[in-house]
């Protein structure tokens, strides 16, 4: 009985030593990761063609950003199906995505169509290694 005990523990304290939600596994001379991320221009506010164009520029970079931190940190995906009756009421699904992005570099910004911008962000592996033991993992509601 005590060696069962004595196992369990064992098994306990390993666990905590390993960490937990890792999703990226690299080393520092892995290949940079890649975020990229689109706005389209006629949607975005704005009272001139300008302005919105600088706000698709940002929306893009934005998600560019998330792009790269989903890779990163990971996603955390909720689903909720409603059944009744045997037929499916609702299906829900929401995804979230949480942490800190440093050093990006921007490899490209630009219109890919007429009304659609495209940004290119790029983080070296070293950076991303950085990050992960630096950051401490999200925690989602």
């Amino acid at each position: 009985m005590r060696s069962i005990i004595s196992a369990i523990l064992a098994g306990c304290l390993l666990t905590a030593c390993v960490p937990s939600g890792s999703t990226v596994n690299m080393s520092a001379s892995s290949a940079p990761i890649r975020g990229v991320g689109y706005a389209a221009i006629s949607i975005q506010p704005g009272r001139t063609a300008i302005q919105k164009q600088l706000a698709a520029i940002r929306a893009s970079r934005l998600a560019a950003m998330r792009e790269l931190a989903e890779k990163i940190y990971g996603l955390d995906v909720n689903a909720y199906v409603s059944i009744s009756d045997s037929v499916m009421i609702a299906d829900t699904m929401r995804g979230n995505v949480a942490g800190i992005v440093r050093s990006a570099r921007t490899v490209s910004i630009g219109p890919v169509k007429s009304d659609i911008y495209e940004t290119i962000l790029e983080v070296d592996a070293a950076d991303v290694v950085a990050m992960m033991r630096e950051t401490p993992q999200p925690r989602y509601r």
